[in-house]
């Protein structure tokens, strides 16, 4: 399956330069890419407002039902690939009830794609 990410600043640039290498979802429903998202799928990479420039695989994914502690512990062993050290306001996250961690591998640029508007949404499914 195919996936668009759609990552805002400084996000898409630590994707594109592998210092992040984990993409994390947090919701309060269980919305894509909860349980949509598989080993070995493609992603679409695109910086909101923009085309899609990169592409990436799914070397493993990860769901979480949480709670305060769980994200605490999210935080502690992954925070770093994740990118948490730029993450503006970390306690909002404490409030989300699901996560998808998202490992990313085979990171390359692209020729831009255009795709149609997000409409607001940060994860599109593709058939």
């Amino acid at each position: 399956m195919k996936h668009i990410a759609i990552l805002r600043q400084p996000f898409y640039d630590m994707v594109l330069s592998g210092e992040k290498t984990i993409e994390s979802r947090w919701s309060m429903h269980k919305v894509a890419p909860y349980n949509k998202v598989s080993k070995g799928d493609t992603i679409l990479i695109k910086e909101t407002g923009k085309d899609v420039t990169a592409t990436a695989k799914v070397q493993e994914v990860r769901y979480y039902e949480l709670t305060p502690k769980k994200v605490e512990e999210i935080r502690q062993e992954y925070g770093r690939q994740i990118g948490t050290d730029k993450f503006e306001d970390w306690e909002t996250t404490l409030q989300k009830k699901f996560c998808t961690l998202i490992w990313l591998e085979d990171v390359q640029k692209v020729e831009p794609i255009k795709v149609p508007r997000s409409n607001g949404e940060g994860w599109i499914c593709l058939k």
